[in-house]
């Protein structure tokens, strides 16, 4: 028995360490090594956009957040700056795959540390937001502890089981240290945005996002196929906002209203093929939370969704857009109403 013992021991032990040992040393998601914060991994974009916040609060005093998904990599602080002021703080506060918890501890945790939320931009994609999972513990989902008062020990154990569910993940991440290459972005290291060049002709209307990328014919290909699909009805999402959902939203609004802060709240856009509009119960009821005036619904077929043009996948836009949605919302040039949400 005792041998039997010894066998299973060893026959499971050292495998977990062994793989324990590659996890320790390719830090495959981003969360045991300081970060270089002038090479910025793309990897796990909830933990580092944390750890940037933490790391730069101290010394940029951020008053201004943009609370988003991935979709907010359309969007250019420094065009914000233009609307709320050149002298305000603005923070690309984003993580993959942003639900709505997430969201509201993000804002819950400023709120408690006595950060200023002087302006705030909200995006909700629908039906993304509010998923059924929304404290998820795979890799690239989990909320950094600090906002789930958990510890970093907890955080890591479950990223390390994350890492050996997937034995692809294994030998992927071993090549990528040994050949010191990583998925890195050129992220912004003060405000995040998402392309660190942002900064420069902040005031200019972009290019639409497929211009950029001409030589990705796969890409456009695909994109004219889409958009001559013949469909003109317009799909409607399911409702979605019940029960603890609209007390999340009441919730983050009660921390608006105590900060005193200027906020949009926003329906993000994708192709029109692939994003539904959203439900009219379900905008009633962030009316009805936000104000009217400050709800803005991009979703379904509109001016900027009905232009493959505008997006680098079907569910990304680009800068382009970031920048009209920012001259609709603060009236500077108003899309059509139907868009707008007026």
């Amino acid at each position: 028995m005792k041998r039997f013992l010894i066998t299973v021991i060893l026959g499971f032990g050292c495998p977990l360490l062994l793989l324990l040992g590659i996890y320790l040393w390719t830090d495959p998601f981003r969360c045991l090594h300081t970060f270089d914060i002038n090479d910025i991994d793309a990897t796990n974009r909830e933990y580092l956009s944390t750890e940037l916040f933490l790391r730069n609060y101290p010394t940029q005093q951020y008053n201004a957040f943009i609370f988003s998904s991935s979709r907010g990599c359309g969007f250019n602080t420094y065009t914000w700056k233009t609307y709320i002021g050149e002298d305000t703080r603005p923070f690309l506060f984003q993580a993959w795959g942003e639900t709505l918890t997430g969201i509201e501890l993000k804002m819950d945790y400023l709120d408690k540390h006595d950060v200023n939320i002087e302006h705030a931009i909200i995006m909700f994609d629908i039906p993304g937001t509010f998923g059924s999972t929304q404290l998820s513990h795979e890799a690239l989902g989990m909320k950094h502890w600090i906002f789930t008062k958990s510890s970093r020990f907890s955080y890591n154990a479950i990223q390390y089981y994350n890492f050996i569910q997937k034995p692809s993940f294994w030998i992927k991440n071993i090549h990528k240290t040994l050949e010191h290459s990583k998925e890195t972005c050129c992220s912004d290291t003060i405000s995040n945005d998402w392309e660190s060049d942002n900064c420069l002709n902040y005031a200019t209307l972009p290019p639409q996002d497929s211009l950029k990328k001409c030589s990705d014919m796969t890409r456009r290909t695909f994109f004219a196929k889409l958009n001559s699909v013949q469909d003109s009805a317009q799909k409607v999402s399911q409702p979605i906002i019940k029960g603890e959902f609209v007390e999340q939203l009441k919730h983050i609004k009660a921390i608006l209203d105590t900060q005193n802060t200027d906020y949009h709240i926003l329906l993000s856009p994708a192709i029109c093929h692939l994003n539904p509009s959203v439900n009219p119960l379900d905008l009633e009821i962030l009316e009805n939370i936000f104000g009217k005036e400050r709800v803005h619904d991009y979703t379904g077929r509109n001016e900027l969704t009905e232009d493959y043009n505008n997006f680098s996948d079907p569910n990304h836009f680009g800068l382009r857009v970031g920048y009209l949605i920012m001259q609709d919302i603060y009236g500077t040039r108003k899309l059509s109403s139907s868009i707008s949400g007026e």
